[in-house]
């Protein structure tokens, strides 16, 4: 395996259960630079179900690698569940469940030689592992949820006071409609027609 060096810096990004590495070139992988890892997520479909799964965002900063410099590309790696449908990637155990991640090196990184993509992705994936086995990713995930759950319960207020008001309004509509019926039936009846 091969032997990566980086710190932790879990103060530098300021975004919620997000992370900062210091990764430092070492003989066996030559990758430097800083990068920020933040969590997300996304869908996957998979045998007439579909669930949310974590993704992570990888953003550098003065990313080099064997000496070249490469600037600041986005990757991003993400957990399919084992009954996905999605093609394997490398093996892995997230949150207890079995499955793959499947790792994006990005479009900037894609067009490198194949020995700098490899560096990268090697980086990739150990930042992965260490980021995915973290409590970071089941509090993130109890945080989106919660926060799906408030805004559906607001969208579930707003529709019930929608509701209210147009309610409301046909009673108007319907009273103002057997008013201006009654009139007309006593214009009718005084009128003769």
């Amino acid at each position: 395996m091969s032997i990566l060096s980086f710190h932790e810096d879990s103060y530098e990004n300021s975004r919620d259960h997000g992370t900062c590495y210091t990764i430092e070139p070492t003989d066996e992988v030559p990758v430097g630079g800083r990068v920020f890892v933040d969590m997300a997520e996304h869908t996957v479909p998979g045998d007439g179900e579909y669930g949310r799964r974590p993704k992570i965002v990888f953003r550098f900063f003065g990313l080099s690698v064997h000496g070249r410099w490469l600037g600041a590309p986005v990757s991003t790696a993400a957990f399919y569940p084992s009954w996905s449908d999605h093609q394997p990637g490398m093996a892995m155990l997230c949150l207890g469940e079995p499955g793959h991640l499947v790792v994006e090196v990005g479009r900037l990184l894609s067009d490198q030689p194949s020995h700098i993509e490899q560096a990268v992705r090697t980086v990739l994936v150990a930042l992965s592992h260490r980021f995915l086995t973290d409590l970071r990713v089941a509090q993130y995930r109890q945080t989106e949820a919660a926060q799906r759950c408030d805004r559906a319960s607001r969208a579930q207020e707003l529709a019930e006071m929608r509701k209210d008001i147009a309610r409301l309004r046909y009673r108007h509509a319907r009273s103002a409609a057997d008013a201006a019926d009654a009139l007309l039936a006593a214009v009718r009846t005084k009128t003769g027609s």
